[in-house]
């Protein structure tokens, strides 16, 4: 039997990924989604994320992307917030984790000081019935299939939840807070900030 070629594996994995995807619109629970966006807009402090592993480098580019959405964000390390980064997080901000199983250590030894600070706390998990899950204001349930070949790593649901948040990003910047100015102050260098520049005559 003649194996597939690198590439043949490459568009393999990358079908899944895409069917991930598209499998977003069947897969997520409006209601969430729509919850998880008002928390965000409606937030009147900041808005942090969390994660380990994959879920961190998820988590990192979320934050990113509200940030440029002109929504204060940031990643903050569940090792470290263990330690005292968690004071950078206070009443009135939002927490989101992202984490597949939803009973990742370093994670739910957290959510003393999650309660205890009175922080909204969104999850996005797999498992319903996952300590974090139940934990959370707002949960937003995912299952994606994995696209590495023994289907294990976070793949293509990483694709997905970035995806989400993008989603979320994007139409953040509909609203009152976003402006192309705003946005020129958050993103001046670059391609982007060139092509806003000479938009805004600056």
């Amino acid at each position: 039997m003649k194996e597939n070629s690198l590439f043949e594996n490459a568009c393999a994995m990358w079908e899944i990924n895409a069917r991930g995807i598209s499998s977003l619109a069947e897969k997520l629970n409006p209601g969430s989604y729509e919850a998880v966006f008002q928390a965000i807009l409606n937030c009147k402090g900041r808005v942090a994320t969390m994660g380990m592993g994959t879920s961190a480098a998820a988590a990192r580019k979320i934050a990113h992307m509200l940030c440029v959405a002109n929504v204060p964000s940031f990643f903050v390390s569940a090792g470290d917030a263990a330690h005292g980064a968690f004071g950078s997080v206070q009443e009135g901000d939002i927490l989101i984790i992202l984490s597949k199983g939803g009973n990742t250590e370093e994670l739910i030894n957290l959510i003393d000081s999650i309660k205890g600070k009175n922080i909204k706390l969104i999850t996005v998990t797999q498992d319903a019935d996952s300590k974090l899950a139940k934990a959370a204001n707002i949960t937003l349930l995912l299952n994606i299939e994995e696209s590495d070949h023994k289907h294990m790593l976070p793949t293509a649901s990483i694709v997905a939840i970035i995806s989400i948040f993008d989603a979320i990003a994007d139409e953040l910047t509909k609203y009152p807070q976003f402006s192309e100015e705003a946005f020129y102050y958050n993103h001046n260098h670059g391609a982007v900030g060139a092509l806003l520049k000479e938009k805004l005559i600056y």
